[in-house]
């Protein structure tokens, strides 16, 4: 226990120690944490004086470094005109020149102290005032280069002379930015109009649509002036620009005046777009030939304005269109279909937007006008040795939007015509080709400022839409071949087949633009370096339309011959066929296509062909006569028939009461068959009309007067049902469904 208690004690000694140890280290880094708070606030102190002191050093440093150059510069002009006055006094010099070049060379060393807080506000509005500071800085710039070459005076003459340059820049990008402004829609369409010969694109309440006729290039146009920036506004520009040309050698401007002016011109593009789309709602029928039960109509368009005339409320129409191969008459505007949302659903959603292919001519004519007055615009602005890199330049967006919408259509166009058979959309590109074939030396005169690549650039859009079209014609000619035989799509009556008169309406239309489609038809891959302007001739075109038509021509008469096969009645096949073949021959005499055909060498004309054709139908059609005329035909002479009937046998009576039965009931049997029959040509009707009473009557008229007035029979009316006017009078009405 005693240990354990001494233990004890000698433990709370030491920690007795430890304690008074600890106590003094508090004690110890409290005093040192107050001796560092201390040296922190002195230090912080000092370093806040000397940041002061440096301020107010500063200052007085600068200014005394630049009293220093300054007595420099005082020291060198003091001794120059030292210099110059012993020289001059040694000449012989008068003393009142000396002293105007002192006073010259004094104001020459004021100049960058006068001038930069000028250089430094910018040009404002009084751009001579500042090209005159920028001109003095310049002499400066050259005198000091001379007496002082890498002096301080030189550089900040320098800098303030480039520094005035870069003002200069954005001034004249400003000056571009305030007076530039899309042309307005209605100047670009006063120019459209103008160039089809209209007074104005206009909107008519009996909402016919009338094509137009345009003239073979804009330089025929009367001219309409554009104003794209007014005249003072020029001057400026003009002026910053030849001085920085010329005095800077800053080419900035031409950057500038490219970015601005580009943007300008694509939006007035898309402006006049915007116009024309909202100005007008155009809806199309689609023509489709062949192919998953789709019957080939021609074009049909319904153009109408969205906004009602504020004073009469009455809707309105659009007036014009760019061509007249949209252009269908009433007769067959019934059997067509128009692809729109309450129509065909999705069909409507696939085919080719008429919209954009009226719109579409019209961008591209202003889109050359526009490129024309641009043209001489950035000749009047800019130095010749850089107009032409800024015109080039500012062209890109523009034909960038141009051939952008052309290949919208190229799509659409290939998309309908042949994933979906809808063949009168090649038409859309027809007049499309025909502006460029007719501004041809126009897009020419423009794309000399520019590099081969934008030239290729519109040379392959015109190879595609000629590509798209020469591809959908040669597919129309194989659709016409292996159109359906489908007896439910067979007239009844035996006339003009649907296809029949919808190819021939197309290629109507198609000879409207015989020299695109003779383009289209000869397509190929020409030089990159060829002229826009290098097309087919006339007669090369006329004959590459004229053996196409032919071969098409082909295709539909066998394909009529075979759904000629589908009628049961042979006499209708014939009425059918000789309808068809009479249509055709009638339609192509009528517009002028016979003419291309016949031009071509063959042995025999269109016409002596389908003459011959429709010969062999007659023939074959009179044959539906022979059992009739059987019965009028003496072969068996064994019966008696004359004056004295006494003689005459019971059968021979017999046989003559047959032979009028089988007479009467065969003509009436064909005649209530073919009374639905119809021949809707006239001169063709009264010819078949007239071969049916030469063939029958003359046959009847004579067994008629040989056994008429024999006692053959006791009820003679019964056998005996009609004269010889009688049947020529039946016969008379043949053909005809409302007899």
């Amino acid at each position: 226990m005693e240990n354990i208690s001494i233990q004890k004690i000698a433990l709370e000694i030491k920690l007795k120690q430890e304690e008074d140890g600890l106590s003094l280290l508090k004690e110890s880094l409290s005093k040192s944490e107050q001796l560092t708070f201390g040296m922190i606030t002195i230090l912080t102190s000092m370093e806040s004086r000397l940041h002061k002191l440096e301020e107010a050093i500063t200052p007085v440093h600068q200014e005394t470094e630049h009293l220093t150059l300054l007595q420099e510069s005082i020291i060198t002009i003091c001794l120059n005109i030292t210099f110059n006055a012993v020289n001059m006094f040694t000449k012989g010099i008068n003393i009142e020149k000396a002293s105007t070049m002192t006073d010259k060379l004094i104001s020459i060393h004021q100049i960058p102290e006068e001038e930069e807080n000028n250089v430094k506000r910018g040009p404002s509005d009084n751009i001579d005032s500042y090209l005159r500071s920028l001109e003095k800085l310049r002499k400066c710039v050259e005198f000091f280069m001379k007496s002082k070459p890498g002096s301080h005076d030189l550089e900040k003459c320098k800098s303030l002379f480039i520094e005035g340059a870069d003002y200069l820049n954005r001034e004249f990008r400003v000056i571009l930015m305030h007076n530039c402004k899309p042309v307005a829609p209605a100047k670009l369409q006063e120019i459209i109009n103008s160039h089809y010969d209209l007074d104005a694109i206009s909107l008519s309440s009996h909402g016919s649509l009338n094509s137009l006729t345009s003239t073979n290039s804009i330089d025929a146009v009367p001219e309409l002036a554009i104003e794209h920036i007014c005249e003072s506004a020029l001057d400026k520009l003009r002026l910053i620009a030849n001085w920085l040309s010329e005095v800077a050698s800053n080419e900035g401007f031409v950057e500038a005046y490219s970015q601005v002016r580009s943007d300008i011109f694509e939006r007035s593009l898309t402006v006049l777009k915007d116009h024309i789309h909202k100005a007008t709602s155009v809806t199309i029928t689609v023509s489709t030939v062949a192919g998953q039960n789709k019957k080939l109509n021609s074009l049909t368009i319904e153009a109408e304005s969205k906004k009602k005339h504020k004073s009469s409320g009455k809707r309105k129409e659009l007036k014009r269109m760019p061509s007249s191969a949209f252009i269908q008459s009433p007769a067959i505007r019934k059997n067509s279909t128009v692809l729109s949302s309450e129509g065909t659903g999705a069909g409507a959603e696939d085919s080719v937007n008429l919209e954009q292919a009226y719109i579409f001519p019209l961008l591209c004519i202003a889109f050359v006008k526009l490129s024309q007055t641009e043209m001489e615009l950035t000749k009047s602005v800019l130095p010749n040795k850089y107009w032409s890199l800024a015109f080039s330049s500012l062209l890109k967006k523009a034909l960038i939007f141009i051939c952008g919408e052309g290949e919208k259509i190229v799509t659409s166009v290939r998309k309908v015509c042949i994933s979906k058979n809808e063949y009168a959309s090649i038409l859309h590109t027809c007049p499309i080709l025909r502006h460029f074939r007719n501004m041809a030396s126009d897009y020419e005169a423009i794309f000399k400022a520019l590099p081969n690549s934008a030239r290729m650039k519109l040379k392959s859009l015109i190879s595609s839409f000629k590509e798209a079209g020469g591809k959908g014609l040669e597919e129309f000619t194989a659709s016409i071949k292996n159109d359906p035989d489908k007896q439910s799509n067979l007239p009844k009556d035996g006339t003009v087949h649907e296809l029949t008169s919808n190819t021939i309406i197309f290629m109507e239309h198609l000879m409207e633009y015989s020299e695109i489609a003779g383009d289209m038809l000869n397509y190929q891959t020409t030089d990159s370096a060829a002229p826009l302007s290098q097309e087919l001739g006339h007669g090369q075109c006329k004959t590459i339309l004229g053996s196409y038509i032919a071969r098409v021509l082909g295709a539909l008469g066998l394909n009529l011959e075979r759904k000629a096969k589908c009628y049961e009645n042979v006499a209708l096949q014939s009425i059918f066929l000789m309808n068809n073949y009479h249509h055709i021959i009638k339609s192509l005499e009528r517009s002028g296509l016979i003419e291309w055909i016949n031009a071509l060498d063959g042995e025999i004309t269109l016409e002596e062909h389908y003459k011959a054709l429709i010969a062999n139908q007659q023939h074959s059609y009179q044959k539906c006569w022979n059992k009739i005329i059987q019965n009028l035909i003496e072969e068996n002479k064994s019966y008696h028939s004359g004056s004295d009937d006494s003689k005459m046998s019971r059968g021979s009576r017999q046989i003559i009461k047959d032979r009028f039965k089988a007479f009467n009931t065969g003509f009436e049997e064909v005649q209530r068959i073919q009374q639905h029959y119809s021949i809707p040509d006239e001169q063709l009707r009264n010819n078949i009309r007239k071969e049916n009473i030469d063939t029958v009557v003359p046959l009847y008229e004579a067994f008629l007067q040989k056994h008429g007035n024999s006692q053959f029979t006791k009820n003679r009316d019964k056998y005996v049902k009609y004269s010889v006017q009688d049947l020529v009078n039946a016969l008379s009405t043949f053909f005809d469904v409302s007899a």
